[in-house]
């Protein structure tokens, strides 16, 4: 199965305007330490949203790239919640398939291509 980085030296980085999310396509399928990722970029904000495991409650955080400021659960964050965020994010990156997640791309992107 394809990593999801083994697909990133392929991504042209120029092209900083992606709007999209990355979730895995049905709700069987985890990360291997059970936990559950969903990423939504567009452009400068991130937004992931994370489950440790089947039932437990959803932690989001909101990035923005931009400014270096991260949003946890509607509450300001920080320096640490930023590295949580970033090792979230290498974590998926490193360990989700590219068989098992679905791309959603809004309806207003797709019309501009």
């Amino acid at each position: 199965m394809t990593k999801i980085l083994d697909y990133l030296e392929k991504v042209d980085f120029e092209n900083r305007n992606f709007v999209g999310t990355l979730a895995f396509r049905n709700e069987e399928i985890t990360l291997p330490d059970g936990s559950k990722i969903a990423l939504g970029i567009d452009g400068g904000h991130w937004v992931l949203v994370y489950q440790t495991g089947a039932g437990a409650s959803f932690k989001v955080f909101e990035y923005d790239q931009h400014g270096q400021k991260i949003v946890v659960d509607k509450k300001p964050g920080g320096g640490e919640d930023i590295k949580q965020f970033k090792k979230l994010i290498g974590y998926f990156f490193a360990s989700a398939s590219v068989e098992d997640l679905v791309t959603l791309i809004p309806p207003q992107v797709m019309e501009k291509e």
